[in-house]
């Protein structure tokens, strides 16, 4: 989704393509009403997706967008695939299977790129594993409560062809850790409670959002195209330049960027971070092919970073 423009009004633009489409409609121009209607499903997906991803996130109003996209195309990909999103963070899985699947299945004229066809079937995965861990959990309590009601040896027969019964395991399916460009598997209990060594930032994504935490600082709460530059910064091995970071933040985040909001970026967090000054080094180097130097930045020497997030987070592989 591309930042918007001062002069674009998504109200207006709605109401002029319904008018337009109930000409075309009297007229049995079957061709142009196709056209329209695409046009309005993509003015709705891309609202879903600005009330779902900006600054200021509200969720129910970029379900309603979504669910207005699919009353006129069911089987569009991307609505599909972001309000499965959506209903996967309300934790409404068997919900969000549905629609992840649609999303996969495709339409005629539209597929899913890869990097959402691929965070699709992450989230399939993560889906199953929820919904499991909360049958298991029943399992469990049924047992404990009513245990003498049941065929015993009936049930212990089942319960063998069950591939996971411990809880614990499932909660180390759910989350991650990558420091020193090692990646590892963490429990829920070390996801919340995990504290960053000394020199050490840290960069952590929860149902809560992008965070950024060093040492005793504020915490600061990241957008997510904020979020992909700061990681393209502290995981790089050298110097990485804005153009590289504009690669990074766009893949990332599914939104385009430009060289001109990284930028901005830049500024904005070294105004609103007291420390980055300290962690944060830039210099100029010379452009390969204009021979012109162009500005590039890395995390200062002496320090390090770490990333705390969920399974299913893409984290664009640019080491």
């Amino acid at each position: 989704m591309r930042d918007r423009d001062d002069d674009f009004h998504p109200k207006i633009e709605e109401t002029r393509l319904k008018e337009l489409q109930e000409v075309v409609r009297k007229q049995r121009d079957r061709t142009l009403e196709k056209e329209i209607t695409k046009k309005l499903v993509n003015l709705y997906v891309s609202q879903g997706e600005y009330f779902k991803m900006g600054d200021k996130p509200d969720l129910n109003i970029a379900k309603r967008y979504l669910e207005k996209a699919l009353q006129m195309q069911k089987d569009h990909p991307v609505a599909n695939y972001r309000l499965g999103y959506l209903y996967y963070r309300r934790r409404e899985y068997t919900k969000a299977v549905s629609f992840f699947e649609r999303a996969l299945d495709g339409s005629m004229e539209e597929d899913l790129n890869d990097t959402q066809r691929m965070l699709a079937n992450m989230f399939l995965v993560n889906c199953g594993i929820k919904i499991a861990k909360e049958a298991i959990h029943e399992i469990n309590f049924i047992e404990d409560n009513v245990y003498t009601e049941l065929e015993i040896e009936r049930i212990d027969r089942y319960k063998n062809e069950i591939l996971v019964l411990d809880e614990e395991i499932f909660n180390k399916m759910f989350y991650r850790k990558i420091e020193n460009g090692k990646e590892e598997t963490i429990g829920e209990y070390e996801f919340i409670n995990f504290k960053s060594d000394k020199n050490q930032l840290l960069l952590k994504r929860s149902d809560h959002g992008s965070e950024i935490h060093f040492n005793n600082f504020e915490t600061v709460s990241l957008n997510p195209k904020a979020f992909y530059t700061l990681y393209g910064i502290v995981t790089a091995k050298g110097f990485r330049t804005y153009r590289e970071l504009q690669e990074i933040a766009s893949n990332g985040s599914g939104q385009e960027v430009n060289d001109d909001y990284i930028r901005q970026i830049i500024l904005r967090l070294s105004r609103d971070l007291p420390y980055w000054g300290h962690i944060i080094e830039t210099t100029s180097i010379i452009h390969s092919e204009s021979r012109r130097p162009i500005a590039a930045i890395k995390l200062a020497d002496g320090y390090s970073a770490c990333i705390v997030c969920r399974v299913e987070d893409y984290l664009p592989d640019y080491q």
